[in-house]
Order: structure tokens, then sequence, then C-alpha cells
């Protein structure tokens, strides 16, 4: 076993048997419960206790599979490590999980790395004792057969393990972060969730003494202060520890015990650049394997370009980012969602003009009392979905785009078809008026989009950089508008690789992922029994001169346009069927180009969406 070491001493998992209450907690799990009574008591006899110091492996991939282990506290990460020295998070384990059963079914090596993020605490059962288990109750195969066919399931879900944090460490980097506020603002969101417990230095000190918590060290005082923390964490769905904004041993401590660490700071005027690093050493002298996050408060709900995310998520090595209001309820609350997997992502597919239903989709939630928490699109669904990050109503959409797109009609913006057959001069302008300046990474509410990568031949996810760059980008449709180049790199229309992008919201977004499609939906076929050659004088003619008989041949806009949608038809498909709800609003009868339609289309979006929220009832409203 590759164990961690710390100020040049070992650290090593250490064994011992359950304590009563440890039992009552491990008989609770899905896994043991309700085993029969003879089964109950020989594995009650074989358990043993494992306390695992956080940063310390467990079991490499490759080791013998001699034991399974189930998560009483704490939290674990499984690893494939690569050929070329680097390793993969598949997945996060907490309290209630197990880990270790496949190589107990089948006798192979451990297929995975698993290491501590925190400290943890462990129930071990190994083979021999496994197998005298199942001999007093054999129904226990199944139930772990069960719990791997889900799991199998889940695959390498990012989100996953999001949604069983239950510790959550508040780490100010400023005396100004405003974090005992803002700490008591987040707990408070958080008990909406579950029973939530706050926990600061100054009142633990005051109620468990202070040498408890100065007595790093001291294995007397580092047995107890784990086992009151461990007590609170029992008793509650949520442990908000809030940190002292200096490293004293409190602070080590909320580290610690951290499933998740929230790096707080102020957004316009936060640490100095040396602060952020000494933040980042002591994460790396700390072993810390937690996943780190940053959230920056601000005063006013305004855009703060200030606030310089990028650079600071690059300093702290931090995953993310979160811009809160700390007295605005709505923004707690959506955090509170985001940290604990029962957030709400939607995402909106391209389709012209039929992409304003998406709007009429929004307001049905919105009046059904389910907050969107994080929203991503491509093409015309990026367009909606960033109004909607900017902090747009749907009032507001609705108005803007009445206005813009009927005036715009990007499609007529003709040029010298060398490139592309208009000069999309007039969409940019347009997407300038809408977005301004404003930047991905500093939008209040989470936003993504897709365009197509034409030089890499991938996906491109836009995370940061100009919102409307990136919107020009997720909707240059090839052919008609010019593609959108940056650093070289040739952008497109992101509908020809993922028109419909579920898999990117579920990997971004903990919890549900909601989906509207308003792709093509309509058959693109031709009254025509055969045509081969065509003359664009004739044709003119034809559309020039009201008696002439017009020949049923798409027009060069709609072929192009379907051109883009076919390559991705059969990936739509996949994506509703990811999604936890998809929305289809009936649109055929509208043209991808009908700008002036605006209201009828967002009508329609709107009402259709309120008959799939009610006949959908098992999904529940949330407040």
């Amino acid at each position: 076993m590759n164990n961690r070491y710390v100020g040049g001493v070992e650290q090593q998992p250490t064994r011992q048997t359950l304590s009563p209450a440890q039992r009552s907690e491990l008989l609770a799990t899905p896994l043991f419960a309700d085993l029969n009574p003879a089964a109950t008591a020989q594995l009650l006899a074989e358990l043993q206790f494992v306390h695992l110091p956080g940063g310390t492996v467990l079991f490499h991939a490759g080791d013998p599979g001699d034991a399974m282990y189930v998560v009483l506290s704490g939290r674990l990460r499984a690893l494939l490590q690569g050929l070329d020295g680097s390793s993969e998070a598949l997945r996060e384990l907490s309290h209630g999980d197990s880990v270790g059963e496949l190589a107990l079914l089948t006798g192979e090596a451990r297929s995975a790395t698993i290491r501590a993020i925190r400290d943890t605490e462990l129930a071990a059962l190994s083979r021999s004792s496994f197998e005298r288990v199942i001999q007093s109750d054999p129904t226990l195969i199944r139930r772990i057969a069960v719990q791997l066919a889900a799991r199998q399931r889940a695959g390498s879900d990012k989100t996953a393990s999001g949604r069983n944090v239950r510790t959550i460490a508040l780490l100010p980097v400023s005396a100004a972060a405003g974090v005992h506020h803002f700490g008591a603002a987040l707990a408070d969101a958080l008990a909406s969730i579950g029973a939530t417990k706050r926990l600061d230095g100054n009142s633990f000190k005051s109620a468990n003494g202070a040498d408890i918590c100065a007595g790093r060290g001291n294995g007397s005082y580092d047995a107890e202060l784990a086992v009151r923390l461990d007590a609170i964490e029992a008793s509650h769905r949520m442990v908000v520890y809030q940190a002292d904004a200096e490293i004293t041993p409190w602070t080590e401590r909320c580290v610690r015990q951290a499933d998740l660490i929230l790096v707080v700071d102020q957004a316009g005027s936060g640490a100095a650049e040396a602060t952020l690093a000494r933040v980042r050493e002591f994460f790396a002298a700390s072993a810390v394997s937690a996943r780190v996050e940053l959230v920056l408060l601000h005063e006013r709900g305004e855009l703060d370009p200030a606030s310089a995310t990028l650079t600071r998520l690059a300093q702290l090595g931090a995953a993310t980012h979160h811009h809160i209001v700390p007295s605005d309820a709505d923004d707690l609350a959506r955090l509170a969602r985001l940290l604990t997997g029962n957030a709400l992502g939607l995402v909106l597919s391209g389709g012209g003009a039929r992409g304003f239903a998406h709007i009429g989709v929004i307001r049905a939630l919105y009046e059904r009392g389910m907050p969107i928490d994080f929203i991503g699109g491509t093409s015309m669904g990026a367009v909606i979905a960033a109004q909607y990050a900017l902090g747009w109503d749907w009032q507001t959409m609705a108005s803007v785009n009445r206005d813009e797109w009927p005036r715009c009609e990007p499609q007529k913006n003709y040029t010298l078809p060398l490139v592309a057959l208009n000069s999309a001069r007039r969409m940019d302008q347009m997407l300038r008026r809408m977005f301004g300046l404003a930047a991905i990474e500093e939008l209040r509410r989470n936003f993504f989009c897709v365009s197509t990568n034409l030089t890499s031949a991938a996906a491109k996810i836009h995370r940061q950089g100009l919102v409307w760059k990136a919107v020009r980008a997720s909707m240059s449709i090839p052919g008609i508008g010019p593609p959108a180049i940056e650093n070289g790199e040739i952008l497109v229309d992101g509908g020809l690789v993922d028109n419909l992008p579920v898999e990117t919201m579920k990997n971004l977004c903990p919890g549900k992922t909601y989906a509207v499609d308003v792709s093509e939906q309509v058959e693109f076929a031709s009254r025509l029994k055969e045509s081969y050659t065509v003359s664009g004088w004739k044709l003119l003619w034809q559309q020039l001169n009201r008696g002439a008989e017009k020949p049923d041949i798409p027009n060069i806009f709609n072929t192009l346009y379907r051109t883009t949608a076919v390559a991705g038809i059969r990936a739509i498909e996949a994506a509703r069927a990811r999604a936890d709800l998809c929305f289809e609003p009936p649109v055929k009868q509208f043209g991808v180009f009908d700008w002036k339609s605006v209201e009828q289309i967002i009508d329609a979006g709107y009402r259709y969406a309120l008959g799939k929220l009610e006949a959908s009832r098992s999904h529940n409203v949330r407040r």
C-alpha cells in the first residue's frame, strides 16, 4: 500500500472494531439493511473499523481484492491511472457508499485506485468474512450486483459526487470577505434542503474548550475533536465549517473535514495575488484532495468586469466559481442547490426562429416555481440561453427579440459569396447590442454554448470570453454566414456536432437536466418526381412572375440549414433520451427564418410547456 507521509511520519489506515453507534449506522445502509438475523450477527462479528487519514491511498489499481469497504464518514475518490502516469477522477464516494465489492465477487485485482479526500472512517469486510456472511444470507450477493449495475449505468458522471456533499469549508482569503454574513445566509439556504449546522472557531471553542481546537499534534485532543465533529456530521444533512481568515489550527481542521472547499473573496477588490498563492501553497502542504470552488461576493447585482475571475481561478486551482450577492435570497438558494446536487439545468437546441419557443418554456418553468440554475444551448438556443444568463426575464427576452430579429434578418445581409452568402455584419451588430462587453465567466447565472471547431473537428464548449463572440460562433451556419475565427481556429454552428448538448450539461450541472428541442421537425422533401439541373435565372423569373408555376425546390438557405441539422439528428434522439424531461414544442408550422412570428412562437412554446409540466407531476416543483 502506498501511504501518505506527513512531517516525516508514515500515515497508515488504522483498524479496530466498530462502536455500537457505527454498527447501527452501517446496518441502516441499503447494502446491509434487512439482512436476516443470522447474517446480521455474522456481519457485526466480522466487520472492522478503518480510519484513513486524508490523502492516504486505500488501495491501488492492480492490488489484490482482499476486502470491501463502506464509508461511514468522510470522502473517497476513485482514480483511473493512465499509462503516462496521469490519473482521471472517475467518481467520489461518501457516507453510505461502498467500494471494492467487484473484486470480492470476481476474484480479480482492483480496477481503480481509491484515495481519501479527507479524513475518512470505513467499515471493512474481508474476503473470508464476506464468504461466511453470504452463507447465512445469499441475498447479499444480489444486492451487491444491483448496486454494481446502478454504478455501471451512472458511469463516470462527473456531477454525481456533488449529490452527496455533506461538509463544506468556507475559507475567506481576506478579512473584508464578509464570510460571517455569507456563511450564516448560506447555512439558512442549505437548511431548506436538509438539517444544517454552521460551525465557526469562536463558537466551537466556547462550547468545547480552546484546547481541543488548538491541540494539533496532541493525540487525545485530536481524537476527542474528531469524535465531536463526527457526531455533529452524523446528525445533520449538511455541516458548514467557517474557517478563520488566517491559517490557524481551526482553519486546518475545517479543511480536513471538508468534502468541498469554498474559497470566499470580494468580487471587486479582493485578496492580493500573494495571498491567493499562500492559500494554494497551504492546500499543497496539507495534501488537500477535496474539490475547491471560488465564491465571489458582490454588493449589487450588476456585472463586475473587475472581478478578474479567470485569474483567481488559475491562482487557486479552483474547479469553478460562483457570483453571489449575499443579500439576494435567489442567489443563495441557487448556490445551495448547486452544492448539494439539486440544481436544474436547461438545454436549448438550435432551430432558427423556432427557438423563440424557448422563451415560452422558460416562462412556464418560472410560473411553476422551477428556477433554472444552469443554462446552455446551441445556435439559436445559445442566443436565448445567453439572454437568460445575463439576468433577463422572459418579458425582456420577448421584447428584445421581437424588436431585433425582424429588423436584422441576418440571412439577407448579402455580400459577394466568396466566403458565405452574407457578411454577418448586421448579425454582429445585433449581438453586440444585446450582450455588450459581458463575459461568460462574469455572469451571475451559469452559462455555456456550443460551436463546431472545424480546425480540430470537435465540439467547442464556450465557458469563458465575450458572450457575443461565443454566441456568434455557435450560430455561424456554414455557407450562409462566415465562420468565426479565434486564435487561428475556425468555428461554425454547433448544430453540426451537438444541437442539443444534454451530455455537456450533465457534466457541468449537478442535478436534473431538462431539454427543449425545436430542431427540424418537418420532412424535408419535394413534390417533384425528378430534378437535376436548375437554372437560377429561370427560377428568378418564376419568382417574379406571379402567374408562373413555381417548382417545389428548396432555396439555398433552407438547403444549407438542413445540411447543418441533418448530421446531428441521431445525436439529438440520444440526447432527448438522456434528458430528465424533454420539451418538443409544436412549432413545425413556422419557418426557421420566420423572424416576424416571435409572439406566436413564444406562445406555442409556453402553452405546450404548461401542458407538459402538468402531465409530468412526478417532477417535483421546487420553490
